[in-house]
């Protein structure tokens, strides 16, 4: 199966000398693409090119920088032990 990405995917997601994907696929892998792409009602290009622009979307979505944690200043009050929480430590 060939599946040709560069149409469905905009300008600006394509390299500049990317321009055509092609995905080779086993006898059996095909098989099994066409029996899932049967149960969700469409083709087995259609249904790879779903999951790779999806896969797309999500890595845009989730590789944001992660934001920065709070720093708590504890000031004059220094360390906690367990012993200043719980009274079961002697």
């Amino acid at each position: 199966m060939r599946t040709e990405l560069a149409t469905e995917l905009p300008d600006a997601l394509l390299s500049r000398t990317l321009r055509i994907v092609e995905v080779y696929f086993t006898p059996e892998q095909e098989a099994q693409l066409a029996q899932i792409a049967t149960k969700a009602g469409t083709d087995a290009e259609r249904l790879v090119k779903d999951v790779v622009l999806r896969l797309l979307e999500d890595e845009a979505r989730f590789n944001t920088a992660a934001p920065e944690l709070p720093v708590l200043h504890l000031g004059a009050m220094g360390a906690l032990h367990r012993r200043d929480i719980y009274n079961d430590v002697r």
